[in-house]
């Protein structure tokens, strides 16, 4: 796969990037044909692990703007994903919830990136894979220490 931005540049980078565009499309492709687009993907986690949240905690779990997450928002509930009602205290406030065809889709796209990792990791020995990890780890921390963020 060629890397538009970087075809000259570091062998290294180009590989991690490369991996992490494949398995992005990989499992955006599979995701597209069960109805799902990508763009919902942020916002499962957050949902399935709560009962209700309200749009304000759906923009600070997930880094997106207000107006990303109402967009959003408002296709999944015209999708039947999730439910969205007005606080009967605070009509400014709205509560979100997934229904049982979010919960469903939830599902699948814990399927799907199983399988998505299966076939990313196919034939790579045990061995192979804790390196790259190491290395992969060493690269973050190495970056997130110039950032001058905290590295776990």
């Amino acid at each position: 796969m060629k890397n538009n931005i970087m075809n000259n540049g570091n062998e290294s980078i180009r590989s991690v990037n490369n991996v992490g565009a494949l398995f992005t499309k990989y499992v955006n492709s599979e995701l597209q044909k069960i109805g799902m687009r990508s763009s919902y993907r942020h916002m499962m986690k957050p949902l399935m692990d709560s009962e209700s949240l309200t749009q304000l905690q759906l923009v600070e779990l997930t880094g997106l703007k207000a107006p990303t997450i109402s967009i959003t928002l408002r296709n999944m509930e015209r999708e039947g994903i999730v439910a969205r009602v007005k606080n009967d205290t605070d009509r400014r406030e709205t509560h979100v919830s997934l229904t049982d065809k979010g919960r469903d889709m939830y599902a699948k796209i814990l399927d799907t990136l199983a399988k998505a990792e299966k076939i990313m990791l196919n034939g790579i020995s045990d061995k192979e894979l804790k390196a790259a990890r190491a290395a992969a780890d060493k690269m973050s921390d190495n970056l997130l220490a110039e950032l001058g963020e905290d590295v776990d």
